[in-house]
């Protein structure tokens, strides 16, 4: 059975976040950064910015709650044995976000979140989520657009969706900019979970992953992608992430705990006066490239 297209622009209602320095402390240490602008409380630890600031991806934190409340609704599925079904089945399909102002230990984050397509891509659906975020001046910090992939409800043949959501378009023509090998630590999926809220049982249980058709627990999505982050920010911009401006790719392959992991990156141009770089992550042992279609935005 298909989503409920009803849901086709429903908006949950907005929550409120409290940013505290020990979360920003404990997402920084699961994605492995030793960055010290995350860990700058009082201004004294780093000169890139003066009282500190959270690892870019560091909103999926306040955002999840939300998106994952949209993506659990009973009658989105069409009941709740549906639901139950559907949950075993869903995996991170994509991820894009834009960041406009850094998000920093105090701040209060209200974000709300609406359902903004359902597309059809034959092997299963696309629920595609819009999540905006300000902090308690107003100002936009962060808007995100989360795609969640539920295997086995699609039509068996892709379908052109009206309103359809702008795909990402990667050139990797150019020469290559950076490399950089990660190796992803084996109880990574634990720290991960626990920083992030993300619980799914797939990325630290055997049983249930295997249960869902995977080979074992596999890693995050936004854990991958907050691993590429980091390899953007200390090979390209200095270590500085405050010139990070958006973040997407598409999760293509699953990736284990053990997995040593090759990041690429080359620049596309400019736009709007940001450099655009495109990436792409290769699984080393058997050239499996795990993330495509990756994009970064940055102030240079």
């Amino acid at each position: 059975m298909g989503l409920n297209r009803d849901y086709i622009g429903y908006e949950s209602p907005s929550v409120v976040y409290e940013v505290t320095p020990e979360a920003i402390y404990k997402y920084a240490l699961a994605i492995g950064s030793r960055n010290m602008t995350y860990y700058n409380y009082n201004g004294a630890l780093s000169g890139i910015s003066g009282s500190g600031m959270a690892p870019p991806s560091f909103a999926v934190v306040h955002e999840l709650f939300l998106a994952e409340k949209l993506w659990t609704e009973v009658a989105l599925h069409g009941g709740p044995e549906q639901l139950g079904r559907n949950l075993l089945m869903l995996v991170h399909g994509e991820q894009d976000m834009h960041f406009y102002k850094p998000i920093r230990p105090g701040d209060t984050i209200t974000c709300r979140a609406k359902v903004k397509n359902i597309e059809d891509k034959g092997s299963g659906e696309l629920l595609i989520i819009n999540v905006v975020s300000n902090n308690q001046k107003g100002e936009r910090v962060v808007e995100s657009e989360w795609g969640i992939f539920i295997r086995g409800i699609g039509s068996g043949q892709k379908q052109n969706v009206v309103g359809k959501k702008e795909q990402i378009q990667v050139d990797n023509s150019s020469s290559l900019l950076f490399r950089k090998i990660i190796r992803v630590p084996r109880d990574i999926t634990y720290k991960y979970a626990q920083a992030s809220g993300d619980r799914n049982p797939i990325h630290t249980n055997e049983n249930v992953a295997k249960a869902s058709g995977l080979k074992g627990i596999i890693v995050h999505g936004l854990c991958m992608l907050s691993l590429t982050m980091r390899a953007i920010i200390e090979c390209y911009l200095d270590g500085d992430p405050s010139k990070l401006r958006r973040l997407g790719s598409r999760f293509a392959s699953p990736v284990y705990p053990g997995d040593i992991l090759v990041v690429d990156g080359w620049e596309m141009g400019k736009q709007d006066e940001k450099t655009v770089l495109g990436f792409e992550v290769t699984r080393r042992d058997d050239d499996v490239k795990v993330l495509r279609s990756g994009v970064a935005e940055v102030d240079i």
